[in-house]
C-alpha cells in the first residue's frame, strides 16, 4: 500500500488546481501552452504526468521505478476495482484511487465510516494529508448506490473509530486529556475552510497577511486567488447537486466569468461604477460577482426550516439528527462531497466538467490543508510554529465561538465520565481574564461545564534586549503582570461564586504552565511567578476548587543539544520547587537516544557560548557526582575554562589568547564550582541580591516573597560570595552579548564514549528523580512525533518512562504518565487515536527477545488512563475507583 500512498500524494497533493481546470479548459487561454494536446487530468492523465507528479513527492530513486509506478496508476488504480462487487466504481478516474485506499482501509459499522484497526497507522499517515473526508464521503457513496440506500446524516466523529474491541471497550471507562491546547485543538482546518468558503471576498488581507509572515517557507503567494477559484467551483457544485436553493444557484456560464475574472472583484468595479443603471448593474452582479452571489445564498439560509444550531457557519443546509451536536458543523462540507461523488458514480450529461471542476476544488482544498496543519517531514519546535501561528488565522470572527465549543465538546460527548484540562494564554487584567474565562464557559453546554478545567500558560519568548538592564526584562515584567492579574482573579468575591454567579469563574482555573519554544527561555525567567502562584492563598474560598494552583512545564521539547534539555529539564525542577503531584509536559529529552543524536549531528554541537559553557559547568558537577573525578571532568573543564573566559572575561581573552598576568589577579579568578553555584541561583529573581526599596503594597510583598529560591539546597550558594558576583555578571550586557555568539563544538573522539555514558546516566538519573519526587510527564504522541526525532510511534519515550508489566530492553521506570493529544486540531488526531496508535505500534514493531501480546500492551494502556485521572489537578469532578 506504499506506492499507493505515494501516488496518491503526487495526484492529490502535488497536482494543482489551476493546471486541473486549465488543461480542463476552464481558464483562459495561455498562449505558450497548446491546450488542445493536454489530456484532462481526472480521466486521461497519462505516464508522463504521473512521472513528473511523482518527482516531487520523491519517493522513488530511478526513472523507471517512476516509469513503473505510473503505469500501475493508469492500468489499475484509476480503473474500477473488480475484487470488490460491493463498491460502484468510476470509468477511469484519479477518484478510483481513493477507493482504492479506502476499501482497503475503512468499512461502514452502523452506517457509519470505522478504520481497520490493523490499518490505523497508514490510515492516519495518509488520511492526515488529504483529510479523512475525502475518502470516507467517496467510500459512503459508492456503498450507498450498491446499497441503494440514501444517506440523511453526515456527523461521524472529526477522527473516525477503528474496530478493536478491547481497546474500544477501554475507551468507555473514564478518561482525562490533560495536556491540551485550547485554540489548537477545535476542527481548525475545518472551520477555516468553511469560513472562506462563505466569506472569501472579505479575506484578501488576511491572505497577505499570512503570505508576509510565511513567504520564505513556501507560501503560494498566488493561494487567495486559487482559494477564490475554490469558492465559486464548491457553490457550483452545491447549485449542481441541489443543495441550493433554485434560486440561489449558480450556472456554469457565472462560474465561468467568476473564474476568467483575473482581477478577482468584478463586483467592486461593476459596484462602484456610474455609467450603468441599477437594473443593468445587478444584471452584471449576477452574472459575474462572486460576493453577490454568496451574500444571495447566505441569506436563504438564514430560512431553513429545521435550522442547525451551526447553520450560520454555511449557505449549504447542515444537516443533524435531534441531539445536534458539535460534529453537525462537519456535516454541511461532508455531504456537499458525498452528493458530488454520487453525482458522479451514477453518471450525468456534463460529467466531464463536474470531475474536473471537483477534481480541482480537491487540489487546492488539499493544498490549503496542507498549508496550514503540520503536515511535512520536518522536526523540531520552530517548524510547528510556522503552522500553529497560523491555526486560527482564517476563521472569522463570528466563527471563532464554535472553537472553544468544538475543541472542548468533540471529546467529552464521547463518554460520561470524561475529563479535560484545557490550557489559554492569561490575560494582563482580572476582568479580561474573567471575560475570557466566562466566553468559554458559556459557548459550552451546560451538562459539560464542570468536565473541564483551565491551565493559565505563559509564553515563551526570546530576549529582544529593548532594555539591557537584565536578561528578559520585558518578558519578567509582563509574567508578573499576568502573574498579578490571575491573583486578583482569584481573590474577587464576584469571580468566585460568593455572589449570585451560577458557577464559579476562578474554580476553573487549576494550574499554570509555560509554552511556546524554550530554546532561547530558559525556566528561570518562569521561576518567581510560579513559586508565587503556587503558594498563595485564595482569601474568600466560597465555591473555589481546587484552592491551588498546581504546575505544570513544557520543558525537554526542543533543545540546542541532549545535554542542553536536560539541563533544561532540572532547572523546572529546581527553580519552580517541583513536587508530588506537579506535572512536566513532553520531557522527550528523558528518552532520546543519546548516541543516535549525536552520531547523526557527527558528535558536533551547534549552540551560544552561554548555553556551552553552562552544559560543560553542568555536567562536570553531574560527571563527578554519578563517576567520580575522572578524566572527562578535566575535558570539561578546559573547554569550560576557555569559553568562561571568552564570555565572562573579556579582558583576559583577547585576540585568542589568554592574558595569564591577569588571570592571576584574585579579583577575576573564578572556578567551575563557582560557576556551578552561580547556575543554581539563577532561579531567583535577577535583582534578589540587590538593595531593592521595600513597597508598602500588600501584593507587591508577597511577590518579593518568592524573589529568592528559599530551598536548602539553594540557599547554600547564598554564602558563595564568588557565586554571587558570578550570578550578577550573568545579567550584565556585556556579557549578554558575547554569551549570544554563536558556536560549532565538536566532541574530542576520545572522549565521545565517555560523553555518551555520562548523558545517558544523566537521564537515568533524572528519571528516578522524577520518579522519587511523584512528578508526572503528560505525554503526547503525534505532536512529539511531528515535532521529536521518532521514526514511529513505538519509540515513543514514554516506553521508557513507564514500563511495568511489558518486556523491555529498557531499565524498569514507574513514573506516572499520562496521553495526550496536545494540538489536536493541528494534529489531526483525537485521545482514542492516541492511545491506539501507540498500541498497534507497539504491536507491529517488537523488538527480538521483548516481545508483548497484545493483550499485555492493552493493560500497559489502561493502567496510563487510570493514572491519567489520577494525576488530574482537579479531583473533585467525580468519585474515583
Amino acid at each position: 500500500m506504499e506506492y499507493l500512498s505515494n501516488a496518491l500524494k503526487a495526484v492529490f497533493k502535488e497536482q494543482d488546481g489551476d493546471e486541473v481546470l486549465f488543461c480542463a479548459d476552464m481558464l483562459p487561454k495561455c498562449s505558450q501552452y497548446n491546450r488542445g494536446e493536454i489530456p484532462r487530468p481526472d480521466t486521461e492523465m497519462n505516464e508522463s504526468q504521473i512521472q513528473y507528479l511523482l518527482r516531487k513527492v520523491n519517493s522513488y530513486n530511478t526513472l523507471d521505478q517512476e516509469s513503473m509506478v505510473g503505469q500501475v496508476v493508469i492500468s489499475e488504480w484509476m480503473e474500477p476495482l473488480k475484487a470488490h462487487k460491493e463498491l460502484k466504481f468510476f470509468d477511469q478516474s484519479v477518484f478510483n484511487m481513493l477507493l482504492h485506499f479506502a476499501c482497503k482501509t475503512i468499512y461502514l459499522k452502523n452506517n457509519d465510516p470505522v478504520c481497520h484497526y490493523s490499518k490505523l497507522l497508514r490510515w492516519h499517515n495518509v488520511s492526515n494529508l488529504f483529510g479523512e473526508d475525502t475518502f470516507t464521503t467517496v467510500y459512503a457513496a459508492s456503498l450507498d448506490i450498491v446499497n441503494r440506500s440514501k444517506r440523511e446524516f453526515f456527523d461521524w466523529p472529526a477522527y473516525i473509530d477503528h474496530d478493536n474491541k478491547e481497546l474500544n471497550a477501554l475507551f468507555k471507562n473514564r478518561m482525562s486529556d490533560l495536556h491540551m491546547h485550547l485554540k489548537g485543538s477545535s476542527y481548525n482546518f475545518d472551520m477555516s475552510w468553511l469560513s472562506i468558503m462563505n466569506n472569501i471576498t472579505s479575506m484578501e488581507d488576511v491572505f497577505t497577511e499570512v503570505y508576509n509572515l510565511r513567504k520564505t517557507y513556501g507560501w503560494d503567494k498566488d493561494l487567495y486567488a486559487k482559494m477564490y477559484r475554490a469558492c465559486a467551483i464548491r457553490l457550483y457544485l452545491a447549485s449542481r447537486t441541489g443543495l441550493l436553493l433554485e434560486k440561489d444557484r449558480l450556472t456554469f456560464a457565472q462560474l465561468s466569468n467568476i473564474i476568467d475574472d483575473k482581477k478577482y472583484y468584478a463586483n467592486k468595479v461593476i459596484a462602484s461604477s456610474k455609467k450603468i443603471d441599477e437594473s443593468a448593474k445587478r444584471q452584471l452582479l449576477e452574472s459575474h460577482s462572486l460576493e453577490f452571489l454568496l451574500s444571495k445564498a447566505k441569506e436563504t439560509s438564514k430560512h431553513f426550516e429545521n435550522r442547525s444550531d451551526y447553520q450560520d457557519l454555511d449557505y449549504i443546509r447542515i444537516p443533524h439528527y435531534n441531539k445536534d451536536n458539535i460534529r453537525s458543523v462537519l456535516s454541511s462540507e461532508r455531504e456537499l462531497m458525498y452528493k458530488v461523488f454520487k453525482l458522479l458514480l451514477e453518471g450525468c450529461d456534463d460529467y466531464k466538467d463536474i470531475s474536473s471542476l471537483f477534481y480541482a476544488y480537491l487540489c487546492y482544498k488539499i493544498k490549503f490543508r496542507n498549508s496550514v496543519l503540520q503536515l511535512n517531514t520536518t522536526v523540531g519546535f520552530y517548524n510547528f510554529t510556522l503552522f500553529e501561528e497560523v491555526k486560527d488565522k482564517f476563521i472569522v470572527k463570528n466563527y471563532k465561538k464554535y472553537l472553544y465549543k468544538a475543541a472542548i465538546e468533540s471529546f467529552l460527548i464521547n463518554g460520561k465520565e470524561r475529563y479535560l484540562e484545557t490550557r489559554i494564554v492569561p490575560d494582563t487584567t482580572e476582568d479580561r481574564i474573567a471575560e475570557k474565562i466566562k466566553e468559554i464557559v458559556e459557548s459550552i453546554d451546560k451538562k459539560f461545564r464542570f468536565n473541564f478545567s483551565i491551565i493559565f500558560h505563559f509564553i515563551k519568548s526570546r530576549d529582544e534586549r529593548n532594555d539591557k538592564e537584565y536578561r528578559h526584562k520585558e518578558l519578567r515584567e509582563d509574567i508578573k503582570k499576568r502573574a498579578f492579574a490571575i491573583y486578583k482573579f482569584r481573590n474577587n468575591a464576584k469571580y468566585l461564586g460568593i455572589g449570585s454567579e451560577d458557577y464559579a469563574l476562578a474554580g476553573y482555573v487549576v494550574g499554570i504552565d509555560a509554552a511556546n519554544s524554550e530554546i532561547y527561555c530558559r525556566p528561570e525567567v518562569f521561576a518567581q511567578a510560579f513559586r508565587f502562584l503556587k503558594n498563595h492563598n485564595v482569601k474568600n474560598n466560597g465555591r473555589q476548587r481546587p484552592n491551588d494552583l498546581n504546575i505544570t512545564y513544557h520543558v525537554g521539547e526542543d533543545f540546542f543539544d541532549i545535554a542542553d534539555g536536560l539541563r533544561a529539564v532540572e532547572e523546572a525542577m529546581i527553580y519552580f520547587n517541583l513536587k508530588n503531584g506537579d506535572r512536566l509536559g513532553h520531557c522527550l529529552v528523558l528518552g532520546t537516544d543519546v548516541r543516535k543524536y549525536y552520531t547523526m549531528r557527527y558528535n558536533t554541537i551547534c549552540c551560544t557560548k552561554q548555553v556551552l559553557l553552562d552544559n560543560m559547568a553542568w555536567l562536570h558537577h553531574k560527571c563527578k557526582r554519578l563517576f567520580g573525578f575522572t578524566s572527562l571532568c578535566y575535558y570539561l573543564e578546559g573547554i569550560f575554562n576557555q569559553y568562561f573566559y571568552e564570555v565572562y572575561q573579556g579582558q583576559i581573552y583577547q585576540d585568542g589568547k589568554i592574558n595569564y598576568e591577569l588571570l592571576d589577579d584574585p579579583d577575576v579568578k573564578k572556578d567551575i564550582n563557582d560557576y556551578y553555584q552561580s547556575w543554581v541561583l539563577r532561579g531567583n529573581n535577577p535583582k534578589f541580591a540587590s538593595d531593592r526599596e521595600k513597597s508598602d503594597d500588600e501584593l507587591e510583598q508577597e511577590w518579593d516573597n518568592y524573589a529568592e529560591n528559599h530551598e536548602y539546597g539553594i540557599k547554600i550558594a547564598d554564602f558563595n560570595v564568588n557565586a554571587l558576583e558570578l550570578f550578577d555578571q550573568y545579567h550584565k550586557n556585556d556579557v549578554i552579548e558575547r554569551g549570544a555568539e554563536a558556536v560549532a563544538f565538536t566532541i574530542k573522539e576520545s572522549y565521545v564514549e565517555d560523553f555518551y555514558k555520562l548523558l545517558e546516566a544523566i537521564q537515568e538519573q533524572l528519571l528516578k528523580e522524577i520518579e522519587k519526587k511523584r512528578i508526572s510527564i503528560e505525554c503526547n504522541p503525534t505532536s512529539n512525533y511531528k515535532i521529536g526525532e521518532m521514526s514511529s510511534y513505538d519509540e515513543h519515550p514514554i516506553l521508557k518512562f513507564y514500563n511495568s508489566g511489558l518486556n523491555t530492553p529498557y531499565p524498569k521506570h514507574d513514573i506516572a504518565v499520562s496521553i495526550n493529544t496536545d494540538d489536536q486540531g493541528v494534529f489531526s488526531t483525537s485521545l482514542e487515536r492516541e492511545y491506539s496508535l501507540i498500541a498497534l505500534a507497539m504491536e507491529k514493531n517488537q523488538t527480538e527477545g521483548f516481545k508483548n501480546s497484545p493483550r499485555r500492551i492493552i493493560d500497559w494502556l489502561d493502567k496510563i488512563r487510570q493514572m491519567s485521572v489520577e494525576q488530574q489537578f482537579d479531583n473533585d469532578i467525580f468519585n474515583y475507583k
